[in-house]
């Protein structure tokens, strides 16, 4: 795939782009560049060492919002990031991913999985610096101007209390956009930085509905309406286990494994422990159910099952 030169004149670069001061003078891209002046698009962005149920709202309000057309934007970066990119992408939205370093060095290293899936379903890269530029610590905060500034509005789902997240937010604010921020548990690490956004006048959510509503766009799915709350969100999912004939379709050594994914992200180190099998053996079983969409892996050895849409 031809990486696509874009400058500051061309018709094709961002519109959003154009409002900041210290907008890219050039900008690299890979894959849909249609994307890059999407009619609805937010920045999601979170904590790399995200928790549980971190990782499992990023990925209902990724996906959620990413099908109702709205363009996800975020980093790809470990931990929110990569769920974000990764959950948002095969939906009619898609996905956009910001990096912080060129082409030919791709960062976190672990996320070469994430780049290939997301420019073969239809997403969109793109970097500020040429395809040798390598990446370093003091380039990520400069890169988080663009994911603010691609984005309508910013969703932080969980952030410490110094943080990336946190930066990105910043400049959303002074840019005027709305930052919405999910509530946390008042006792992690992770929760510190949203508890503080909300106290400081980001929109507290709990559902993507919500979103869309403050920002008026029009719901085009039937999405359930469900409350994000801690205390539910377990991997035990005592009400989702899969009974004898909702597995009749799938090989009989996938069976062990799809019973105990669900909606909730598990690793697979867990996936092990369940089920008393070695980490080779299921690393084998699983990569063969993603080939046969039947398990997603949203993040470096999470896995969450494939759902059918009704």
């Amino acid at each position: 795939m031809k990486i696509i030169k874009i400058d500051i004149e061309d018709e094709i670069y961002p519109k959003r782009l154009l409002k900041i001061k210290n907008c890219p003078i050039s900008l690299y891209a890979l894959g849909n560049i249609s994307l890059l002046n999407s009619i609805h698009t937010i920045g999601i962005v979170g904590a790399r060492r995200c928790t549980d149920y971190g990782r499992k709202v990023t990925y209902d309000f990724s996906k959620k919002l990413s099908k109702n057309g709205i363009c996800i934007i975020s980093g790809m970066a470990v931990g929110i990031d990569t769920i974000a990119n990764s959950s948002s992408v095969e939906e009619v939205g898609k996905t956009i991913a910001v990096l912080g370093s060129g082409f030919n060095y791709i960062y976190p290293k672990e996320n070469e999985w994430l780049f290939n899936k997301i420019l073969n379903n239809g997403g969109c890269i793109i970097s500020e610096y040429e395809p040798n530029v390598e990446p370093d610590l003091s380039k990520f905060p400069i890169r988080n101007r663009i994911i603010s500034a691609l984005s309508d509005a910013m969703l932080v789902v969980e952030a410490e209390k110094r943080s990336g997240s946190n930066i990105t937010a910043r400049y959303a604010k002074k840019e005027g956009k709305t930052i919405f921020a999910i509530p946390n548990n008042i006792y992690v690490a992770t929760g510190v930085g949203t508890n503080k956004l909300i106290k400081e006048g980001a929109i507290l959510v709990t559902k993507p509905e919500e979103i869309m509503e403050e920002l008026k766009i029009n719901n085009n799915s039937s999405i359930k309406q469900e409350n994000v709350n801690s205390v539910e969100i377990d991997n035990k999912n005592k009400d989702k286990n899969v009974k004898e004939n909702e597995v009749n379709f799938i090989k009989k050594e996938y069976i062990p494994i799809y019973r105990i994914l669900s909606d909730t992200p598990i690793h697979i180190n867990e996936i092990c422990k369940k089920l008393n099998m070695d980490v080779k053996t299921v690393s084998s079983i699983i990569t063969m159910m993603e080939l046969e969409e039947y398990a997603i892996q949203i993040q470096t050895n999470y896995f969450i099952r494939k759902i059918e849409e009704t």
